[in-house]
């Protein structure tokens, strides 16, 4: 095998050993316990006014986890009135607006039939049940998704549990989480565990865009069988629901999402671009064609692709090949939305992973902390609390979304990164 290999389990281990040996600034534990009470303090006062209000009428408090009650309308809709039923929006805006009537930001179905499957059984119990489920199920998958990375980086829990991209997707009652989980898996366990990493990636056909670059990490990375996992799951996730509810429900989909692209993605209808932190959105948004917007996003979005790549086929450490992976994920999305950034919190523990500046066979020391580092720090800062940002700007639009500008600046923390690792004598 190549010397120039990725960074071992064990080799992650120890380092993880010495790393826990240097504790975060007072600073940043205070603060980030204050942006953990400020959050729960939010979601608890929503909570609370919520429960207490009768949510029979518009004047009522709408309930937390505007995405879940899509999803468990779609559920009650599935159930008793057919699965195509979700795909005829007036049929869902009049479910949406019988059980609560206190939302009048009516939502959207785009999912595929693989997750409108998986969902079926939400209604079975009343929503404030579904959504406490919901809520315990989110952050226990939070906590399996990092532990790994948590252990290796040396962070507190405490640290890695404020992390706003958490309670962002929670209130939102979206499925960020879930998809988090099996990305982490499939990217950190393709060498070691690579059944477990392919049947984790074909399970991300229930948000198949995630999906669409992992067989290029991995034919680069010559991950075969991980991959073939990945095809064969997927494989078998796709012919199940075709069996289950017929191929017009797979037509019904590819229409609503072609409609939503037309009308929302590329035409901005709903304001959906304030909600987005994408450097489409933001081109749109400056009065940029349609053409040019996608020029914009394809001049950020292929060079990470293929710096990405390029990791992968050297063989770069593990930590640099997964944040990498996953920050490309997120660029590649002309259309993302702000509760997607809870993924940030993977990339984050990776880059706080101590990795050889040199292959395994060079004895030049480790690179001193100068400007550079303080200013990726900072950066580093920036991203952790981005989720939070994202979500405010959505209320108060003039503020704009700082991802357009710091996911970029996260790729280029990692080609530094990656050239301090192949070139040490020139940093």
């Amino acid at each position: 095998m190549n010397r120039q290999t990725v960074t071992s389990s064990g080799a992650l281990r120890q380092r993880s050993t010495a790393s826990r040996a240097t504790t975060l600034p007072r600073g940043v534990v205070i603060a980030a316990v204050v942006v953990l009470l400020v959050q729960w303090l939010a979601l608890g006062a929503w909570a609370a006014s919520w429960l207490t209000s009768d949510g029979s009428g518009e004047n009522s408090m709408p309930p937390l986890g505007h995405d879940l009650r899509v999803y468990w309308t779609v559920s009650w809709m599935t159930t008793h009135l057919g699965a195509m039923s979700a795909f005829h929006p007036d049929m869902l805006d009049a479910a949406q607006l019988q059980f609560f009537p206190a939302y009048t930001e009516l939502g959207h179905w785009l999912y595929p039939p693989t997750f409108q499957w998986l969902i079926q059984p939400l209604s079975w119990l009343p929503y404030p049940r579904t959504y406490a489920i919901y809520f315990a199920a989110s952050v226990a998958l939070f906590a399996l998704a990092v532990m790994q990375w948590r252990r290796w980086a040396g962070w507190p829990w405490l640290m890695v549990m404020a992390f706003p991209g958490l309670w962002v997707a929670v209130m939102v009652g979206q499925n960020s989480i879930m998809t988090l989980l099996l990305m982490t898996v499939a990217l950190t366990q393709s060498g070691g565990r690579p059944l477990l990493a392919g049947v984790c990636a074909g399970l991300l056909v229930i948000k198949p865009q995630f999906a669409l670059l992992l067989p290029l990490w991995w034919l680069c990375g010559k991950q075969w069988r991980a991959l073939g996992t990945m095809v064969l799951t997927g494989g078998v996730c796709c012919v199940l629901a075709l069996l289950w509810g017929g191929w017009s429900l797979w037509e019904a989909f590819f229409a609503a999402v072609a409609t939503f692209n037309a009308e929302i993605v590329q035409q901005g209808a709903g304001d959906i671009w304030h909600a987005m932190p994408t450097v489409f959105a933001m081109a749109r948004l400056q009065g940029a064609t349609l053409p040019t917007a996608y020029v914009v996003y394809g001049l950020v979005a292929v060079p990470s692709v293929l710096f990405t790549a390029w990791l992968w086929v050297k063989q770069a450490p593990l930590p640099l090949r997964v944040a990498a992976a996953m920050i490309a994920t997120l660029l590649i999305q002309p259309y993302l939305l702000y509760y997607e950034l809870a993924w940030l919190i993977v990339p984050l523990l990776c880059l706080a992973v101590p990795t050889d500046p040199a292959p395994a066979d060079s004895r030049h020391p480790d690179v001193p902390r100068g400007q550079w580092n303080r200013l990726g720090d900072l950066l580093l800062a920036l991203a952790w609390v981005l989720p939070l940002q994202a979500y405010l700007a959505v209320l108060w639009t003039p503020m704009g979304q700082w991802g357009v500008w710091i996911l970029p600046a996260l790729m280029l923390l990692i080609v530094v990164r990656a050239r301090r690792w192949r070139h040490p004598r020139l940093t």
